[in-house]
């Protein structure tokens, strides 16, 4: 198995935290386990709605979203979380979609990833620049 490389936010080494957004559980569990491995913190949550809840009410460094979900979907997550306060706000946001192309989000300071994907890429994207 990859051993996956430590994902941190500054040369202070700084836990990344991460909120994970998949309506698949074994998708959300799969991903969030490896992201953790990585060294990171990690919130998940089912749907967009659930999602927002915890970006009013957590700061995340890191928001990875499916597109495609039930309830409230990642494209209206999107929408809502460009709107928080820069305070509120993940500094980076990663988009993954194994229906929808990069397209769908319209020029928006967003990384895309399509399913089924690299671990190793995500984990770079973890650890690369803000959008």
């Amino acid at each position: 198995m990859l051993s996956p490389m430590p994902v941190t936010t500054s040369p202070t080494h700084k836990k990344l935290r991460v909120l994970v957004v998949d309506d698949h559980t074994s998708t959300r569990i799969a991903i969030s386990r490896l992201i953790r491995q990585a060294g990171s913190d990690v919130i998940t949550a089912r749907d967009g709605e659930e999602a927002l809840g915890y970006l009013l009410t957590q700061r995340f460094d890191v928001l990875l979203t499916d597109l495609r979900m039930p309830v409230m979907d990642g494209i209206e997550l999107l929408h809502h979380t460009m709107k928080l306060p820069d305070t509120q706000r993940p500094a980076r946001v990663i988009a993954i979609s194994g229906e929808y192309d990069a397209g769908v989000l319209h020029g928006q300071p967003v990384q895309f990833i399509a399913k089924p994907f690299d671990i190793n890429a995500l984990l770079d994207m973890l650890g690369g620049k803000p959008n």
